[in-house]
């Protein structure tokens, strides 16, 4: 086949009704994309639950590290409570021995930090 056997006429009428059908909107009609319009939407749904997966996914971390927060939050405060609750039934014998010995020492005002 040679350059001069190509029909040029009919690659000319093609080009020009595909552009024209991309113009009215019907191109996938007229390839024929009815056909696949069931895994289309298939592939659209799975896309859609993928990204709703992912954002759920998303919003139980966040929600995780917030409650990690909070838990660390309520240990430290325990342990004030635990230990102010501790120093109420001990602190008067153990200030009165203090001041009895004449020692410098005196009961802590806040219990100790957490360190980790």
């Amino acid at each position: 086949m040679s350059f001069k056997d190509i029909d040029w006429k009919a690659i000319i009428k093609a080009i020009k009704e595909t552009v024209l059908s991309i113009g009215r909107g019907d191109i996938l009609m007229r390839m024929q994309v009815h056909r696949l319009f069931p895994f289309i939407l298939y592939a659209f749904i799975l896309g859609w639950v993928s990204i709703w997966l992912s954002y759920k996914t998303e919003q139980a971390m966040l929600a995780v590290e917030r409650n990690k927060y909070t838990i660390d939050t309520l240990k430290i405060r325990h342990a004030e409570k635990t230990c102010e609750i501790a120093s109420m039934n001990r602190m008067s014998t153990i200030e009165q021995m203090l001041i009895e010995s004449g020692s410098e020492l005196m009961a802590p005002e806040k219990p100790a930090d957490i360190l980790k």
